[in-house]
């Protein structure tokens, strides 16, 4: 093959080279499939509680002031006895029949005890009311009976009461006014725990709705056009004479 024969062939081929179909590129990788966004459910009072339980007052040490507060002497066993028969009355769980036993055998043995720290808590309210303390005693005795049989508690508070029956049941006598204090404070910590849970309940729904809970549409309201018709009146100083 002479020179001019490869260089005709070189052309040729080149030519062919540029007219053949360039790769096509590959197609760009598809986008990322979102993120899904999931909402957990909003939060749910503890013990299914109302939506507008209030709280009491805490106290210095955080925990919530009740009825049992501090409560010493004759008032604190008179008091103990109504949570027990508030749960002797109430209770239908495993603890039933225990229960319901042992407050039995508290009010056959230590009757005497019943009867004279009530007439202490009579006569105690008589003073600081001015009046018998029979009213005052009932509004007390009504009061105690509600707080007790919160519904939201209970789960709690019957084993926590079976637990004490049986306690009191067999205490003699003589040391029950000493043990009654200690008592009714783990009687009432089912309901302070319970109030504990409500008031984390409320940062936690507020949070819940801060980050969750769709924002109100913001609704603008047109101004109002003037009267047609209406023209501004203009007072214009007086000449005066001169």
């Amino acid at each position: 093959m002479n020179l001019s024969r490869k260089i005709i062939v070189a052309g040729l081929l080149a030519s062919v080279a540029a007219c053949a179909p360039k790769p096509v590129a590959p197609p760009p990788p598809p986008p990322p499939p979102p993120v899904a966004v999931v909402i957990p459910p909003r939060p749910l009072p503890p013990g299914n509680a109302s939506l507008t339980q209030i709280l009491p007052a805490r106290g210095l040490d955080g925990r919530f002031v009740t009825a049992n507060s501090g409560v010493t002497g004759d008032k604190a066993f008179w008091q103990l006895k109504i949570g027990l028969n508030v749960a002797a009355i109430g209770c239908r769980g495993l603890e039933e029949s225990t229960l319901v036993s042992a407050y039995n055998n508290i009010i056959k043995t230590h009757g005497k005890v019943i009867k004279s720290t009530e007439k202490s808590v009579i006569t105690q309210l008589g003073k600081e009311n001015k009046n018998n303390g029979i009213a005052p005693r009932d509004r007390l005795s009504t009061q105690l009976f509600n707080y007790f049989a919160q519904p939201p508690a209970q789960r709690a508070f019957c084993p926590r009461a079976n637990e004490i029956a049986q306690i009191v049941s067999s205490t003699p006598t003589a040391q029950l006014l000493e043990q009654a204090p200690a008592h009714l404070a783990r009687l009432d910590e089912p309901f302070n725990e319970f109030y504990q849970a409500y008031a984390q309940y409320q940062v936690d729904v507020v949070a819940w709705d801060a980050k969750y809970a769709p924002k109100p549409a913001t609704i603008m309201t047109p101004a109002t056009p003037a009267p047609v018709g209406t023209t501004a009146s203009v007072t214009l100083p007086s000449s005066g004479n001169h």
